[in-house]
């Protein structure tokens, strides 16, 4: 997502000083027209505001710990990653004491929504700070919501998650059906798409299925990730998602053995899971042994 993010601030006439650990992404930066920092200190630095696109809350925690350490009072840090609330409370708590702003603000849409501007995003933070960058927000996506204090933009962004990848298992659980009762799956797609059954989940998962192309667009690392921190994040209220335990172990196995292959491949493991004697679903005998 940071190189789309970073192309469309370019294209809006934002001035990008660009790091990243991994070599091809600077390179791809560069070309793009961002200038090159040598490490995340130059980036806290040189710059008043920071985007952030990253895997994992460690990594978030990590990262934004420096640009805390380093940084200039005043520094606003903007993390599009898709994170825990508990870090980002953590992270805001640390930044307000040194006279910055973390903003956790992930986005909902893919790399060609990024491109276009045409991203979803779920802010939380100080919502005057969140004001004070709105128009840089408003570049990025046509939807900028603010849900409440630090921490509920990534509420809200792991619960709609949740409910995508619940959806992406119910498309792929029909189109199985319809496979093994001899119904067009080309045909079902229309109908769907005009009834009741249309979600985001069906559109965006079905070309993929039908083509049988899982190259990665959101990979089954990160929605593996994702999941598990939207079912930790009900869990630490009390409360537990229904089959918790065969959607996580879909998504553990599905991750393991597909890991940078895009999330629409979770089809593939229940293809094998369904025609398996095995006994949760996404686990073979072989594989629980």
């Amino acid at each position: 997502m940071g190189n789309p993010v970073a192309a469309r601030l370019i294209q809006r006439g934002h001035r990008l000083l660009a790091y990243d650990a991994n070599a091809a992404q600077l390179s791809s930066a560069s070309a793009l027209g961002a200038d090159l920092a040598g490490s995340t200190s130059e980036v806290a630095q040189g710059c008043q505001t920071v985007l952030l696109s990253l895997p994992n809350p460690a990594v978030v925690r990590e990262v934004v710990g420096g640009l805390i350490e380093r940084g200039n009072p005043g520094l606003v840090i903007i993390d599009l990653s898709t994170n825990d609330p508990q870090t980002a409370r953590d992270l805001d708590r640390a930044a307000v004491a040194r006279n910055m702003a973390y903003i956790d603000a992930p986005v909902s849409g893919g790399p060609s929504r990024a491109l276009t501007g045409e991203l979803t995003l779920m802010v939380g933070g100080n919502e005057q700070a969140v004001q004070g960058i709105r128009a840089l927000l408003s570049d990025l996506g046509m939807q900028v919501e603010y849900v409440g204090p630090a921490g509920s933009g990534s509420i809200a962004k792991l619960l709609n998650n949740f409910v995508a990848l619940w959806g992406m298992v119910g498309v792929s659980q029909a189109f199985l059906a319809a496979e093994a009762l001899d119904v067009s799956l080309d045909r079902l797609y229309e109908v769907m798409s005009r009834s009741s059954g249309r979600s985001y989940s069906l559109d965006r998962n079905f070309p993929k299925i039908r083509n049988q192309d899982f190259s990665p667009k959101f990979t089954l690392t990160l929605a593996e990730k994702d999941l598990r921190l939207g079912l930790d994040l009900m869990r630490s209220v009390g409360l537990k998602a229904f089959a918790e335990t065969d959607l996580r172990a879909l998504f553990d196995v599905a991750a393991r053995s597909d890991a940078e292959m895009d999330v629409a491949v979770i089809h593939e493991r229940l293809r094998r899971s369904s025609a398996s004697p095995a006994g949760p679903i996404g686990t073979t005998k072989q594989e629980r042994q």
